[in-house]
Protein backbone atom coordinates (compact mmCIF):
# COMPACT_ATOMS: atom_id res chain seq x y z
CA UNK A 1 0.00 0.00 0.00
CA UNK A 2 1.19 3.54 -0.67
CA UNK A 3 1.43 5.41 2.59
CA UNK A 4 2.80 8.90 3.09
CA UNK A 5 4.47 10.20 6.18
CA UNK A 6 3.74 13.75 7.27
CA UNK A 7 6.60 16.17 7.76
CA UNK A 8 7.94 16.62 11.26
CA UNK A 9 6.39 19.62 13.00
CA UNK A 10 9.64 21.44 13.68
CA UNK A 11 13.40 21.18 14.04
CA UNK A 12 15.29 22.14 17.15
CA UNK A 13 16.46 25.61 16.26
CA UNK A 14 20.16 25.81 15.50
CA UNK A 15 20.89 22.15 16.27
CA UNK A 16 22.50 19.96 13.61
CA UNK A 17 22.87 16.33 14.68
CA UNK A 18 25.63 14.17 13.28
CA UNK A 19 24.19 11.06 14.92
CA UNK A 20 21.45 8.76 13.72
CA UNK A 21 18.01 9.84 14.88
CA UNK A 22 15.86 7.22 16.56
CA UNK A 23 12.47 6.24 15.08
CA UNK A 24 9.48 6.93 17.31
CA UNK A 25 8.14 3.35 17.42
CA UNK A 26 9.59 -0.12 16.83
CA UNK A 27 10.35 -1.21 13.27
CA UNK A 28 9.57 -4.76 12.24
CA UNK A 29 10.19 -6.84 9.13
CA UNK A 30 7.00 -8.80 8.53
CA UNK A 31 6.84 -11.95 6.40
CA UNK A 32 4.54 -10.76 3.61
CA UNK A 33 5.42 -13.57 1.19
CA UNK A 34 2.06 -15.34 1.12
CA UNK A 35 0.00 -12.16 1.07
CA UNK A 36 2.16 -10.80 -1.76
CA UNK A 37 1.54 -13.90 -3.86
CA UNK A 38 5.18 -15.01 -4.01
CA UNK A 39 5.16 -18.82 -4.33
CA UNK A 40 8.65 -19.42 -5.73
CA UNK A 41 10.57 -22.44 -4.38
CA UNK A 42 14.22 -23.02 -5.23
CA UNK A 43 15.27 -26.38 -6.66
CA UNK A 44 18.95 -27.31 -6.52
CA UNK A 45 18.66 -30.68 -8.26
CA UNK A 46 20.13 -32.64 -5.35
CA UNK A 47 19.61 -36.38 -5.82
CA UNK A 48 22.43 -37.87 -3.75
CA UNK A 49 25.28 -37.35 -6.22
CA UNK A 50 26.69 -34.36 -4.28
CA UNK A 51 27.34 -32.19 -7.32
CA UNK A 52 29.13 -29.01 -6.31
CA UNK A 53 26.67 -26.35 -7.64
CA UNK A 54 23.92 -27.80 -5.43
CA UNK A 55 25.39 -25.84 -2.50
CA UNK A 56 25.04 -22.42 -4.04
CA UNK A 57 21.38 -21.65 -4.31
CA UNK A 58 19.75 -18.99 -6.43
CA UNK A 59 19.75 -15.24 -6.44
CA UNK A 60 17.00 -12.63 -6.71
CA UNK A 61 17.00 -9.51 -8.85
CA UNK A 62 14.85 -6.39 -8.77
CA UNK A 63 13.86 -5.09 -12.20
CA UNK A 64 11.15 -3.05 -13.87
CA UNK A 65 9.50 -5.50 -16.26
CA UNK A 66 6.94 -3.17 -17.82
CA UNK A 67 8.36 0.31 -17.34
CA UNK A 68 5.84 1.48 -14.72
CA UNK A 69 8.64 2.40 -12.28
CA UNK A 70 7.45 -0.15 -9.69
CA UNK A 71 9.96 -2.83 -8.62
CA UNK A 72 9.29 -6.33 -9.92
CA UNK A 73 11.12 -9.57 -9.02
CA UNK A 74 13.07 -12.32 -10.73
CA UNK A 75 14.03 -15.39 -8.69
CA UNK A 76 16.62 -17.61 -10.39
CA UNK A 77 16.28 -21.38 -10.15
CA UNK A 78 18.39 -24.49 -10.61
CA UNK A 79 17.07 -27.74 -12.07
CA UNK A 80 17.57 -31.48 -12.09
CA UNK A 81 20.75 -32.91 -13.58
CA UNK A 82 19.45 -36.04 -15.23
CA UNK A 83 18.30 -36.13 -18.88
CA UNK A 84 14.59 -35.50 -19.08
CA UNK A 85 14.47 -33.62 -15.77
CA UNK A 86 11.83 -30.85 -15.68
CA UNK A 87 12.92 -27.45 -16.89
CA UNK A 88 14.01 -24.88 -14.37
CA UNK A 89 11.04 -22.86 -13.18
CA UNK A 90 12.33 -19.39 -12.48
CA UNK A 91 10.09 -16.93 -10.66
CA UNK A 92 9.03 -13.77 -12.52
CA UNK A 93 6.65 -11.50 -10.60
CA UNK A 94 5.00 -8.27 -11.72
CA UNK A 95 4.21 -5.71 -9.03
CA UNK A 96 0.46 -5.03 -8.80
CA UNK A 97 1.18 -1.75 -6.95
CA UNK A 98 -0.93 -2.81 -3.96
CA UNK A 99 1.53 -4.94 -2.01
CA UNK A 100 0.90 -8.02 -4.17
CA UNK A 101 2.54 -9.54 -7.24
CA UNK A 102 1.35 -11.43 -10.31
CA UNK A 103 3.21 -14.49 -11.62
CA UNK A 104 4.05 -13.63 -15.25
CA UNK A 105 6.56 -16.39 -15.98
CA UNK A 106 4.39 -18.14 -18.57
CA UNK A 107 5.30 -16.93 -22.04
CA UNK A 108 7.95 -14.54 -20.71
CA UNK A 109 10.94 -16.29 -22.28
CA UNK A 110 12.32 -17.25 -18.89
CA UNK A 111 9.95 -20.22 -18.88
CA UNK A 112 11.89 -21.73 -21.80
CA UNK A 113 15.33 -20.99 -20.34
CA UNK A 114 16.46 -24.56 -19.66
CA UNK A 115 19.52 -23.65 -17.60
CA UNK A 116 20.86 -24.30 -14.14
CA UNK A 117 20.67 -20.70 -13.01
CA UNK A 118 22.41 -19.05 -10.08
CA UNK A 119 21.91 -15.30 -10.17
CA UNK A 120 21.08 -12.21 -12.20
CA UNK A 121 22.10 -8.61 -12.79
CA UNK A 122 20.00 -5.89 -14.41
CA UNK A 123 20.61 -2.92 -16.74
CA UNK A 124 19.17 -1.32 -19.86
CA UNK A 125 22.13 -2.30 -22.03
CA UNK A 126 20.68 -0.95 -25.30
CA UNK A 127 19.24 2.27 -23.83
CA UNK A 128 15.72 1.55 -25.09
CA UNK A 129 14.04 2.30 -21.76
CA UNK A 130 13.51 -1.32 -20.68
CA UNK A 131 15.45 -3.36 -18.11
CA UNK A 132 17.39 -6.29 -19.55
CA UNK A 133 18.74 -9.31 -17.64
CA UNK A 134 22.00 -11.20 -17.55
CA UNK A 135 21.44 -14.51 -15.77
CA UNK A 136 24.47 -16.30 -14.34
CA UNK A 137 24.50 -20.10 -14.74
CA UNK A 138 26.79 -23.08 -14.21
CA UNK A 139 27.55 -22.83 -17.95
CA UNK A 140 28.49 -19.16 -18.11
CA UNK A 141 25.30 -17.15 -18.36
CA UNK A 142 22.52 -15.94 -20.64
CA UNK A 143 21.60 -12.45 -21.80
CA UNK A 144 17.87 -11.71 -22.03
CA UNK A 145 16.62 -8.68 -23.92
CA UNK A 146 13.43 -7.07 -22.64
CA UNK A 147 11.11 -6.85 -25.65
CA UNK A 148 8.27 -5.20 -23.74
CA UNK A 149 4.99 -6.72 -22.69
CA UNK A 150 6.72 -8.96 -20.11
CA UNK A 151 8.51 -10.78 -22.95
CA UNK A 152 12.24 -11.54 -22.92
CA UNK A 153 14.41 -13.02 -25.67
CA UNK A 154 17.66 -14.94 -25.15
CA UNK A 155 20.14 -12.95 -27.26
CA UNK A 156 23.34 -14.39 -25.80
CA UNK A 157 24.77 -15.73 -29.05
CA UNK A 158 23.58 -12.78 -31.13
CA UNK A 159 25.17 -10.35 -28.66
CA UNK A 160 28.54 -12.11 -28.86
CA UNK A 161 28.71 -13.25 -25.24
CA UNK A 162 30.47 -16.60 -25.13
CA UNK A 163 31.40 -17.10 -21.50
CA UNK A 164 31.14 -20.79 -20.58
CA UNK A 165 32.49 -20.94 -17.01
CA UNK A 166 30.61 -21.70 -13.78
CA UNK A 167 29.39 -18.20 -12.90
CA UNK A 168 27.76 -17.01 -9.67
CA UNK A 169 27.80 -13.19 -9.71
CA UNK A 170 28.05 -10.50 -12.37
CA UNK A 171 27.52 -6.76 -12.63
CA UNK A 172 26.86 -4.10 -15.24
CA UNK A 173 28.97 -0.95 -15.32
CA UNK A 174 30.02 1.66 -17.87
CA UNK A 175 33.74 1.17 -17.32
CA UNK A 176 34.79 3.37 -20.26
CA UNK A 177 32.07 6.01 -19.73
CA UNK A 178 30.91 5.91 -23.34
CA UNK A 179 27.21 5.86 -22.47
CA UNK A 180 26.74 2.10 -22.89
CA UNK A 181 26.50 -0.46 -20.07
CA UNK A 182 29.27 -3.07 -20.16
CA UNK A 183 29.19 -6.48 -18.48
CA UNK A 184 31.62 -7.86 -15.90
CA UNK A 185 31.24 -11.59 -15.25
CA UNK A 186 32.85 -12.91 -12.07
CA UNK A 187 33.54 -16.54 -12.96
CA UNK A 188 33.82 -18.97 -10.06
CA UNK A 189 35.75 -22.20 -10.76
CA UNK A 190 36.38 -24.58 -13.63
CA UNK A 191 33.57 -27.09 -13.25
CA UNK A 192 31.38 -29.21 -15.50
CA UNK A 193 29.35 -32.33 -14.77
CA UNK A 194 32.13 -34.29 -16.46
CA UNK A 195 34.82 -32.88 -14.18
CA UNK A 196 33.01 -33.27 -10.84
CA UNK A 197 35.45 -34.26 -8.09
CA UNK A 198 34.39 -37.02 -5.69
CA UNK A 199 35.07 -36.21 -2.05
CA UNK A 200 34.50 -38.53 0.89
CA UNK A 201 35.55 -39.06 4.49
CA UNK A 202 35.47 -42.41 6.26
CA UNK A 203 33.72 -43.79 3.21
CA UNK A 204 30.90 -41.27 3.38
CA UNK A 205 30.56 -39.07 0.33
CA UNK A 206 30.14 -35.33 0.83
CA UNK A 207 30.43 -32.13 -1.12
CA UNK A 208 33.89 -30.93 -1.99
CA UNK A 209 35.16 -27.49 -1.03
CA UNK A 210 36.52 -24.83 -3.40
CA UNK A 211 40.09 -26.14 -3.10
CA UNK A 212 39.11 -29.14 -5.21
CA UNK A 213 38.59 -26.95 -8.28
CA UNK A 214 40.83 -24.68 -10.32
CA UNK A 215 40.36 -20.92 -10.35
CA UNK A 216 39.43 -19.09 -13.53
CA UNK A 217 39.64 -15.57 -14.92
CA UNK A 218 36.67 -13.20 -14.98
CA UNK A 219 35.27 -11.90 -18.24
CA UNK A 220 34.66 -8.33 -19.34
CA UNK A 221 32.41 -7.60 -22.29
CA UNK A 222 32.47 -4.11 -23.76
CA UNK A 223 29.18 -2.87 -25.15
CA UNK A 224 29.78 -1.80 -28.77
CA UNK A 225 26.21 -0.65 -29.34
CA UNK A 226 23.66 -2.16 -31.66
CA UNK A 227 23.13 -5.05 -29.25
CA UNK A 228 26.68 -6.37 -29.72
CA UNK A 229 29.48 -6.95 -27.20
CA UNK A 230 33.18 -7.68 -27.55
CA UNK A 231 35.35 -9.67 -25.15
CA UNK A 232 37.96 -7.22 -23.83
CA UNK A 233 39.10 -9.32 -20.84
CA UNK A 234 42.74 -9.53 -21.99
CA UNK A 235 42.85 -5.95 -23.21
CA UNK A 236 41.57 -4.79 -19.82
CA UNK A 237 44.25 -6.77 -17.95
CA UNK A 238 41.77 -9.14 -16.32
CA UNK A 239 42.78 -12.41 -18.02
CA UNK A 240 44.51 -13.97 -15.01
CA UNK A 241 43.03 -17.33 -13.92
CA UNK A 242 43.33 -16.68 -10.19
CA UNK A 243 39.74 -15.91 -9.13
CA UNK A 244 36.96 -17.96 -7.59
CA UNK A 245 34.49 -15.10 -7.70
CA UNK A 246 31.47 -15.17 -5.42
CA UNK A 247 30.65 -11.52 -4.74
CA UNK A 248 31.05 -8.62 -7.19
CA UNK A 249 30.62 -4.97 -6.20
CA UNK A 250 31.07 -1.86 -8.34
CA UNK A 251 32.42 1.23 -6.57
CA UNK A 252 34.54 4.31 -7.09
CA UNK A 253 36.86 3.76 -4.15
CA UNK A 254 39.39 6.48 -5.05
CA UNK A 255 36.65 8.98 -5.98
CA UNK A 256 38.12 9.80 -9.39
CA UNK A 257 34.82 9.45 -11.24
CA UNK A 258 35.63 6.08 -12.83
CA UNK A 259 34.02 2.78 -11.70
CA UNK A 260 36.26 0.22 -10.02
CA UNK A 261 35.41 -3.43 -9.22
CA UNK A 262 35.71 -5.41 -6.00
CA UNK A 263 35.72 -9.19 -6.49
CA UNK A 264 35.33 -11.45 -3.48
CA UNK A 265 36.83 -14.87 -4.20
CA UNK A 266 36.34 -18.15 -2.35
CA UNK A 267 39.50 -19.07 -0.38
CA UNK A 268 41.77 -17.04 -2.65
CA UNK A 269 42.67 -13.36 -2.20
CA UNK A 270 39.96 -10.84 -3.06
CA UNK A 271 40.66 -8.32 -5.81
CA UNK A 272 40.18 -4.58 -5.97
CA UNK A 273 40.42 -3.65 -9.62
CA UNK A 274 41.28 0.02 -10.05
CA UNK A 275 40.07 1.54 -13.30
CA UNK A 276 43.07 3.28 -14.86
CA UNK A 277 40.78 5.41 -17.10
CA UNK A 278 42.52 4.02 -20.19
CA UNK A 279 40.52 0.82 -20.52
CA UNK A 280 42.54 -1.32 -18.13
CA UNK A 281 42.16 -2.47 -14.53
CA UNK A 282 44.96 -2.79 -11.98
CA UNK A 283 44.51 -5.04 -8.93
CA UNK A 284 45.15 -3.04 -5.76
CA UNK A 285 43.61 -5.60 -3.38
CA UNK A 286 46.77 -6.36 -1.40
CA UNK A 287 48.14 -2.82 -0.94
CA UNK A 288 44.63 -1.54 -0.26
CA UNK A 289 44.16 -4.11 2.53
CA UNK A 290 41.03 -5.87 1.24
CA UNK A 291 42.56 -9.03 -0.25
CA UNK A 292 42.91 -10.96 3.01
CA UNK A 293 41.65 -11.01 6.58
CA UNK A 294 43.37 -9.09 9.34
CA UNK A 295 45.52 -12.15 10.09
CA UNK A 296 46.48 -12.70 6.45
CA UNK A 297 44.02 -15.48 5.52
CA UNK A 298 41.94 -15.74 2.35
CA UNK A 299 38.31 -15.94 3.42
CA UNK A 300 35.10 -17.17 1.77
CA UNK A 301 34.09 -13.74 0.36
CA UNK A 302 30.63 -14.99 -0.60
CA UNK A 303 28.80 -11.69 -1.01
CA UNK A 304 29.87 -8.07 -1.17
CA UNK A 305 28.62 -4.50 -1.33
CA UNK A 306 30.15 -1.02 -1.27
CA UNK A 307 28.69 2.27 -0.02
CA UNK A 308 29.44 5.35 2.06
CA UNK A 309 28.10 4.43 5.51
CA UNK A 310 29.80 7.21 7.50
CA UNK A 311 29.26 10.26 5.25
CA UNK A 312 32.95 10.51 4.49
CA UNK A 313 32.26 10.78 0.77
CA UNK A 314 34.16 7.53 0.18
CA UNK A 315 32.65 4.05 -0.36
CA UNK A 316 33.46 1.29 2.12
CA UNK A 317 33.19 -2.46 1.52
CA UNK A 318 31.27 -5.15 3.42
CA UNK A 319 31.92 -8.84 2.68
CA UNK A 320 30.09 -11.99 3.77
CA UNK A 321 32.26 -14.84 5.04
CA UNK A 322 32.16 -18.34 6.52
CA UNK A 323 31.79 -19.71 10.04
CA UNK A 324 34.51 -18.44 12.42
CA UNK A 325 35.57 -15.79 9.90
CA UNK A 326 33.03 -13.00 10.62
CA UNK A 327 31.95 -10.31 8.18
CA UNK A 328 34.61 -8.11 6.67
CA UNK A 329 33.85 -4.39 7.07
CA UNK A 330 36.56 -2.52 5.24
CA UNK A 331 36.53 1.20 6.02
CA UNK A 332 38.00 3.34 3.26
CA UNK A 333 40.45 5.56 5.10
CA UNK A 334 41.76 7.83 2.35
CA UNK A 335 40.74 6.55 -1.10
CA UNK A 336 43.68 4.16 -1.20
CA UNK A 337 43.89 2.08 2.00
CA UNK A 338 41.13 0.21 3.85
CA UNK A 339 40.95 -0.99 7.46
CA UNK A 340 38.84 -3.98 8.51
CA UNK A 341 36.93 -2.60 11.48
CA UNK A 342 34.70 -5.64 11.98
CA UNK A 343 36.93 -7.52 14.48
CA UNK A 344 36.56 -4.71 17.01
CA UNK A 345 32.86 -4.11 16.50
CA UNK A 346 29.41 -5.61 16.96
CA UNK A 347 29.48 -6.50 13.26
CA UNK A 348 32.33 -8.93 13.80
CA UNK A 349 31.16 -10.36 17.12
CA UNK A 350 27.61 -11.07 15.96
CA UNK A 351 28.62 -12.61 12.63
CA UNK A 352 31.43 -14.86 13.86
CA UNK A 353 29.28 -18.00 13.88
CA UNK A 354 27.32 -17.14 10.73
CA UNK A 355 27.74 -18.43 7.20
CA UNK A 356 26.92 -15.25 5.30
CA UNK A 357 25.97 -15.20 1.62
CA UNK A 358 24.16 -12.02 0.59
CA UNK A 359 25.20 -8.82 2.33
CA UNK A 360 24.47 -5.18 1.58
CA UNK A 361 24.06 -1.65 2.89
CA UNK A 362 20.60 -0.06 3.18
CA UNK A 363 18.97 2.59 5.36
CA UNK A 364 16.14 0.52 6.83
CA UNK A 365 15.10 3.13 9.42
CA UNK A 366 15.62 6.18 7.16
CA UNK A 367 17.77 8.01 9.69
CA UNK A 368 20.32 9.02 7.06
CA UNK A 369 22.96 6.42 7.89
CA UNK A 370 23.34 3.16 5.96
CA UNK A 371 22.78 -0.06 7.91
CA UNK A 372 23.93 -3.61 7.09
CA UNK A 373 21.82 -6.66 6.21
CA UNK A 374 23.27 -10.19 5.98
CA UNK A 375 21.50 -13.33 4.72
CA UNK A 376 22.88 -16.43 6.40
CA UNK A 377 22.53 -20.15 5.86
CA UNK A 378 24.57 -23.28 6.20
CA UNK A 379 26.26 -25.47 3.66
CA UNK A 380 27.58 -29.02 3.70
CA UNK A 381 30.85 -29.13 1.86
CA UNK A 382 32.60 -31.48 4.30
CA UNK A 383 31.51 -34.22 6.64
CA UNK A 384 34.19 -33.04 9.06
CA UNK A 385 32.89 -29.49 9.19
CA UNK A 386 31.60 -27.92 12.40
CA UNK A 387 27.94 -28.94 12.50
CA UNK A 388 26.91 -25.32 13.07
CA UNK A 389 27.95 -24.56 9.49
CA UNK A 390 25.33 -26.94 8.15
CA UNK A 391 22.36 -25.39 9.89
CA UNK A 392 19.70 -22.91 8.86
CA UNK A 393 20.43 -19.51 10.35
CA UNK A 394 18.47 -16.27 10.82
CA UNK A 395 19.57 -13.12 8.99
CA UNK A 396 21.44 -10.33 10.71
CA UNK A 397 20.62 -6.63 10.78
CA UNK A 398 23.06 -4.03 12.06
CA UNK A 399 21.85 -0.50 12.75
CA UNK A 400 24.26 2.30 11.99
CA UNK A 401 24.56 4.48 15.11
CA UNK A 402 25.84 7.42 13.10
CA UNK A 403 29.25 7.51 14.72
CA UNK A 404 30.97 4.92 12.55
CA UNK A 405 29.65 2.13 14.76
CA UNK A 406 26.85 -0.43 14.45
CA UNK A 407 24.55 -2.27 16.86
CA UNK A 408 22.98 -5.67 16.31
CA UNK A 409 19.22 -5.09 16.17
CA UNK A 410 18.23 -8.45 14.68
CA UNK A 411 16.14 -9.56 17.66
CA UNK A 412 14.30 -6.25 17.77
CA UNK A 413 12.78 -6.39 14.27
CA UNK A 414 10.38 -9.26 14.87
CA UNK A 415 9.97 -13.01 15.03
CA UNK A 416 9.37 -13.36 11.27
CA UNK A 417 12.79 -11.94 10.52
CA UNK A 418 14.47 -14.12 13.14
CA UNK A 419 13.33 -17.41 11.60
CA UNK A 420 16.29 -19.68 10.68
CA UNK A 421 16.52 -20.18 6.92
CA UNK A 422 19.07 -21.42 4.38
CA UNK A 423 19.62 -17.91 3.06
CA UNK A 424 21.39 -17.27 -0.22
CA UNK A 425 20.65 -14.31 -2.52
CA UNK A 426 18.88 -11.18 -1.27
CA UNK A 427 17.85 -7.76 -2.58
CA UNK A 428 16.11 -4.64 -1.32
CA UNK A 429 13.49 -2.35 -2.86
CA UNK A 430 10.48 -0.30 -1.83
CA UNK A 431 7.99 -2.88 -3.08
CA UNK A 432 4.89 -1.28 -1.55
CA UNK A 433 5.70 2.35 -2.35
CA UNK A 434 5.67 3.63 1.23
CA UNK A 435 9.19 5.07 1.20
CA UNK A 436 11.02 2.49 3.31
CA UNK A 437 12.99 -0.48 2.02
CA UNK A 438 11.71 -4.05 2.04
CA UNK A 439 13.87 -7.15 1.56
CA UNK A 440 13.50 -10.22 -0.68
CA UNK A 441 15.51 -13.32 0.22
CA UNK A 442 16.12 -16.52 -1.76
CA UNK A 443 16.98 -19.75 0.02
CA UNK A 444 18.74 -22.99 -0.90
CA UNK A 445 16.23 -25.67 -1.93
CA UNK A 446 13.46 -23.78 -0.18
CA UNK A 447 10.92 -20.97 -0.48
CA UNK A 448 11.58 -17.33 -1.19
CA UNK A 449 10.73 -14.70 1.43
CA UNK A 450 9.52 -11.12 1.16
CA UNK A 451 10.07 -9.16 4.36
CA UNK A 452 7.97 -5.98 4.46
CA UNK A 453 9.42 -3.07 6.38
CA UNK A 454 6.76 -1.87 8.83
CA UNK A 455 7.55 1.41 10.56
CA UNK A 456 10.72 2.39 8.75
CA UNK A 457 8.95 5.37 7.20
CA UNK A 458 8.37 7.15 10.50
CA UNK A 459 11.25 9.40 9.48
CA UNK A 460 11.64 11.51 6.35
CA UNK A 461 13.15 10.31 3.10
CA UNK A 462 13.86 11.09 -0.53
CA UNK A 463 14.04 8.55 -3.35
CA UNK A 464 16.02 9.41 -6.48
CA UNK A 465 15.69 7.73 -9.86
CA UNK A 466 18.42 8.63 -12.39
CA UNK A 467 17.83 8.39 -16.16
CA UNK A 468 20.83 8.95 -18.39
CA UNK A 469 20.90 10.37 -21.90
CA UNK A 470 24.54 11.04 -22.80
CA UNK A 471 25.34 8.63 -19.96
CA UNK A 472 23.94 5.07 -19.94
CA UNK A 473 20.17 5.15 -19.50
CA UNK A 474 20.28 3.08 -16.27
CA UNK A 475 22.42 5.80 -14.72
CA UNK A 476 25.09 3.31 -13.62
CA UNK A 477 28.03 5.13 -12.07
CA UNK A 478 25.99 8.28 -11.37
CA UNK A 479 26.94 9.90 -8.06
CA UNK A 480 24.11 11.54 -6.11
CA UNK A 481 24.66 13.79 -3.10
CA UNK A 482 21.75 14.86 -0.90
CA UNK A 483 22.22 17.68 1.59
CA UNK A 484 19.95 18.63 4.46
CA UNK A 485 20.24 20.14 7.93
CA UNK A 486 21.98 17.02 9.26
CA UNK A 487 24.66 16.95 6.57
CA UNK A 488 25.44 15.41 3.17
CA UNK A 489 24.97 11.81 2.05
CA UNK A 490 26.50 10.24 -1.04
CA UNK A 491 25.29 7.20 -2.99
CA UNK A 492 26.23 5.79 -6.39
CA UNK A 493 23.83 4.05 -8.78
CA UNK A 494 25.30 0.56 -9.06
CA UNK A 495 24.33 -2.91 -10.21
CA UNK A 496 25.42 -6.26 -8.80
CA UNK A 497 26.45 -6.49 -5.12
CA UNK A 498 24.81 -8.77 -2.54
CA UNK A 499 25.30 -12.42 -3.62
CA UNK A 500 24.15 -13.51 -7.09
CA UNK A 501 21.53 -10.78 -6.81
CA UNK A 502 20.70 -7.16 -7.50
CA UNK A 503 18.70 -4.58 -5.60
CA UNK A 504 16.74 -1.71 -7.15
CA UNK A 505 18.63 1.04 -8.96
CA UNK A 506 16.51 3.79 -7.40
CA UNK A 507 18.44 5.37 -4.53
CA UNK A 508 16.79 5.82 -1.11
CA UNK A 509 18.09 8.57 1.15
CA UNK A 510 16.86 8.60 4.74
CA UNK A 511 16.52 12.15 6.02
CA UNK A 512 15.76 11.45 9.67
CA UNK A 513 14.03 14.54 11.06
CA UNK A 514 15.25 16.90 8.36
CA UNK A 515 12.15 18.68 7.03
CA UNK A 516 13.71 19.89 3.80
CA UNK A 517 16.44 19.03 1.33
CA UNK A 518 18.63 22.02 0.61
CA UNK A 519 20.36 20.48 -2.40
CA UNK A 520 20.59 17.39 -4.57
CA UNK A 521 23.73 17.25 -6.71
CA UNK A 522 24.04 14.71 -9.50
CA UNK A 523 27.37 13.91 -11.15
CA UNK A 524 26.86 11.87 -14.32
CA UNK A 525 29.42 9.53 -15.95
CA UNK A 526 29.35 11.86 -18.97
CA UNK A 527 30.92 14.55 -16.79
CA UNK A 528 27.76 16.64 -16.52
CA UNK A 529 26.76 17.94 -13.09
CA UNK A 530 23.29 19.10 -12.06
CA UNK A 531 22.17 20.70 -8.80
CA UNK A 532 18.58 21.09 -7.59
CA UNK A 533 17.65 23.04 -4.48
CA UNK A 534 14.85 23.39 -1.90
CA UNK A 535 13.17 20.00 -2.34
CA UNK A 536 10.37 18.58 -0.19
CA UNK A 537 10.98 15.21 1.53
CA UNK A 538 8.85 12.08 1.25
CA UNK A 539 8.66 11.86 -2.52
CA UNK A 540 10.23 10.01 -5.43
CA UNK A 541 12.01 12.34 -7.82
CA UNK A 542 13.24 11.53 -11.31
CA UNK A 543 16.39 13.24 -12.49
CA UNK A 544 16.86 13.03 -16.24
CA UNK A 545 20.30 13.95 -17.53
CA UNK A 546 18.74 15.88 -20.42
CA UNK A 547 15.40 17.13 -19.07
CA UNK A 548 16.34 17.77 -15.46
CA UNK A 549 14.14 17.33 -12.39
CA UNK A 550 10.75 15.68 -12.41
CA UNK A 551 8.52 13.89 -9.94
CA UNK A 552 7.58 10.24 -10.29
CA UNK A 553 3.99 9.69 -11.39
CA UNK A 554 3.43 6.72 -9.09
Amino acid sequence: MRRRVGLAASLMAGVVSLHASQPRAPITFTDATARAGITFVHHNGAAGDMWYPELFGGGVAVLDINGDAWPDLLFVNGKGWQPGAPRARHGLYLNNRDGTFKDVLAGSGFDSADVYGLGATIADYDNDGRDDVFMTTVAGGRLFHNDGGAKFTDVTARAGIRNAEFTVSAAWLDYDRDGLSDLFIGNYVRWTPGTEVVCAQDGVRGYCGPNAYKPVAPALYRNRGGGRFEDVTARAGLDHPTDKAMGVAVLDYNVDGWPDIFVGSDRVPAKLHRNDRQGRFVDEGVPAGVALSENGAARANMGADAADYDRSGRPHVVVGNFLNEMLGLYRNRDGAVFEDVAPRSAVGRASLLSVTWAVFFLDYDLDGFLDIFAANGGTDESQAMDSRARLSQPPLLFRNQGKGTFENVTKAVGDDFNRPIMGRGAAYADFDGDGDLDIAVATLAGPAYLFRNDGGNQQNWLRVRAIGSRSNRSGLGTMVRVTGASGTQTQMVRSGSSYASQSELTLTFGLGRDTSVSAVTVQWPSGKTQTFTALTPNQVIVIDEERGLGRAKN
